[in-house]
């Protein structure tokens, strides 16, 4: 990753909020991201416009977050354990449900920008700007988690009642008993993260600090952008570069790991194109769309779209303009 991207270029929570937005805003209107919702489709009872609704309706939640985050006395020592992660997931999901009908269309953002919010508040907080001290915030972030953020988050997932969870032996979102079971085991969202991370993208990128928006989308995405000074094309080239190296997690638990892996294929040949940098990679673009689309969102590459988000918010807070 460029030098020149590798300090934070904030200066105030409303910065921080404005990347925040943004970030969502340019996921959702990225064109053509295979299999989403996006400016030119919509899903049979979910629409482009519920979730511009969604993405409105939580900006209360994220600057809440933040000034509560930034207020903290106990981050001044490095103590993240009372900035109330959990508390966010819970409002900013019940906020994103009750301003529009068309279901869960972003659980996934909050989950995804919550650390990386709070990692940039924290930042901004300390005076400390670098790379380094960002990822490393992250990390501290969830590892200083607690119980009742852990209990949170399951609140805020029965609310949002998203498709495709399927059951799990143990801490089963759908069990009653999983939250004394969370309670009883200690399990605060670094451990619970830990424990699903084998079948999802955003529970696998809690566990790894961020690796695959840090590592893989972040220097991806600044680099097509230098390339061609197009946002659209950075958004959707990052999103079919992830898609290639990593299965949708959401295809794979509502259709299998095969369907999931053959569109990762798909989107690999796609990249070996140029993206949608080349016209040959463009057309094959939108006829991926096109064949994904046709499964009503039976392979929507949803958990990916929700990594993209957290790489453009990352970009942003990194100095990308456009």
């Amino acid at each position: 990753m460029s030098l020149k991207y590798r300090v934070l270029k904030i200066d105030s929570i409303e910065d921080i909020l404005r990347c925040v937005n943004l970030a969502s805003l340019l996921e959702l209107s990225g064109h053509p991201k295979p299999g989403n919702v996006h400016r030119n489709k919509d899903f049979i009872n979910t629409r482009f416009e519920h979730f511009l609704a969604g993405i409105a309706a939580i900006q209360p939640n994220f600057k809440e977050f933040c000034e509560r985050s930034f207020h903290e006395p106990n981050i001044i020592k490095g103590d993240y354990g009372k900035i109330q992660l959990g508390l966010f997931f819970h409002n900013a999901a019940e906020q994103m449900m009750k301003w529009q009908n068309g279901g869960n269309v972003l659980l996934g953002h909050i989950l995804i920008l919550g650390p990386l919010l709070a990692a940039a508040t924290i930042s901004l907080r300390r005076k400390k700007f670098s790379f380094d001290f960002f990822t490393n915030t992250i990390q501290k972030v969830i590892e200083d988690s607690t119980i009742e953020d852990t209990i949170s988050l399951y609140q805020a997932i029965r609310k949002c009642n998203p498709g495709g969870l399927g059951a799990i032996n143990k801490y089963d979102i759908n069990n009653d008993e999983a939250i004394a079971d969370l309670k009883k085991d200690h399990m605060n969202l670094k451990k619970i993260f830990d424990f699903s991370k084998e079948n999802d993208l955003i529970s696998l990128e809690y566990s790894t600090g961020y690796n695959i928006i840090l590592n893989e989308g972040l220097s991806y995405y600044f680099e097509v952008f230098e390339k061609t000074n197009n946002i659209n094309t950075a958004t959707v080239n990052c999103f079919l570069k992830i898609l290639s190296q990593h299965p949708d997690t959401l295809i794979n638990r509502k259709s299998g790991f095969e369907e999931a892996l053959k569109v990762s294929q798909y989107a690999q040949k796609i990249i070996d194109l140029g993206g949608i940098m080349s016209k040959k990679g463009l057309k094959m673009a939108l006829e991926l769309d096109s064949l994904l689309q046709a499964q009503n969102g039976r392979l929507n590459p949803g958990t990916t779209a929700d990594l993209i988000a957290g790489v453009i918010f990352c970009t942003l807070l990194f100095g990308l303009r456009y």
